[in-house]
């Protein structure tokens, strides 16, 4: 079935198809398919949800049903504006957040009239980027994490994901280990840093919280013609799991001065005016909830989700591009482009390395100009 008939049948799940005026491919996103659905006086995105990466289709519309829910209703007790504060589903005539059509998934959101920036070197853009995902964690707090499903099994469990990555070089599915030993050696070197994280998760030594996993910059919307954060978008990944993962993995996109596929390594590096800017809006909204054992890690969340990605991308190489799956067109031009985005994010996490105690600084300045007070926390 071509794709037009199938659209055709998946908006009449949600709305009169003859009242149609457009709908197109919109974004550039790497999991799911997304359109825009275009009426006289109105917009809608409508996406299919990828079942490849997102075993629980149903369950992920669940966890984005409640958080969207809670979010709104904490927005509305504080007497905001609700509007833009969290993407809105659209249920089907059926009443449902979801359609099924032809064994797939899909479901609809009210189109947010704001804007979305892939990078920046804006200083203030990037510090609003920071408020925003700190004032997720802030909206969030007092949820009950318990009620959230593991969409996708162990996604920051670095260990596991090293476990998964030593698999991948045994079996040796695309015959691709012999491309990459400098990459494998350099990710095993590192194996003994990737459980600090999950280790004071386990041991409750930080608290579980609602996570969004995937904070990358293009991930918040922001006011047209305004550098004002609304909110954050594209919730498939909200599970539950620690605030340094969501504070690490926008600095690790959104700090570096290289694009994130970028084959000139020397072009990789920090941004630290961008580090600081985020790190002050991220902490300026949680510092009435952050926890000390918290602030601890959060360099350990820049770091250790960077290496979680470099080791990602190139276990994603190694099985044949499975989960961060090529166009066509970077079939055509750029077939390693997985492995180059490895060999990225493994030369920013030297980086990191190399500017540890600079970045930790960072953290620790902050912390006074906002007046943190440690003691309120504990």
């Amino acid at each position: 079935m071509d794709y037009k008939r199938q659209l055709y049948k998946v908006i009449k799940e949600y709305f009169n198809p003859n009242k149609v005026v457009s709908i197109r491919p919109y974004g550039g996103g790497l999991i799911n398919s997304t359109f825009l659905v275009e009426f006289p006086d109105t917009r809608y995105i409508l996406q299919k949800v990828n079942e490849y990466v997102f075993a629980s289709p149903i369950g992920v519309m669940y966890n984005i049903g409640l958080i969207t829910n809670y979010i709104r209703k904490k927005v509305i007790y504080e007497g905001k504006n609700y509007r833009n504060a969290t993407l809105t589903l659209i249920q089907t005539i059926c009443g449902e957040n979801f359609a099924i059509v032809d064994e797939e998934y899909w479901r609809c959101y009210t189109c947010i009239d704001g804007i979305t920036y892939d990078s920046t070197t804006d200083i203030e853009i990037f510090y609003e980027a920071g408020r925003a995902v700190g004032q997720f964690q802030q909206l969030l707090e007092g949820f009950h994490t318990r009620l959230l499903t593991d969409n996708i099994k162990n996604f920051h469990n670095t260990p596991y994901r090293y476990e998964k990555f030593q698999e991948s070089i045994k079996l040796d599915l695309a015959k691709r280990v012999k491309e990459c030993q400098e990459e494998i050696a350099f990710i095993k070197e590192r194996a003994d840093k990737m459980n600090k994280i999950t280790k004071a998760l386990e041991e409750e030594k930080i608290p579980k919280r609602v996570v969004h996993n995937d904070t990358k910059l293009n991930n918040i919307m922001f006011a047209k013609g305004q550098k004002h954060a609304m909110c954050l978008i594209d919730l498939d990944t909200v599970m539950k799991g620690s605030l340094v993962y969501d504070y690490g993995d926008a600095l690790r996109l959104g700090a570096s001065n290289a694009k994130e596929d970028e084959i000139d390594l020397a072009k990789v590096s920090i941004n630290f005016d961008l580090v600081e800017a985020f790190t002050k809006g991220f902490l300026e909204e949680t510092k009435d909830i952050i926890k000390e054992a918290e602030i601890q890690l959060l360099f350990d969340g820049y770091y250790i989700i960077t290496l979680e990605l470099g080791m990602r991308f190139l276990t994603d190489f190694l099985d044949g591009d499975k989960y961060f799956a090529l166009t066509i067109e970077q079939k055509k031009h750029r077939p390693k482009i997985n492995l180059e985005r490895a060999k990225n994010q493994l030369k920013l996490v030297l980086e990191i390395e190399k500017n540890q105690t600079k970045l930790k600084n960072i953290i620790k300045e902050t912390l006074i100009k906002i007046g943190y007070e440690r003691e309120k926390n504990e």
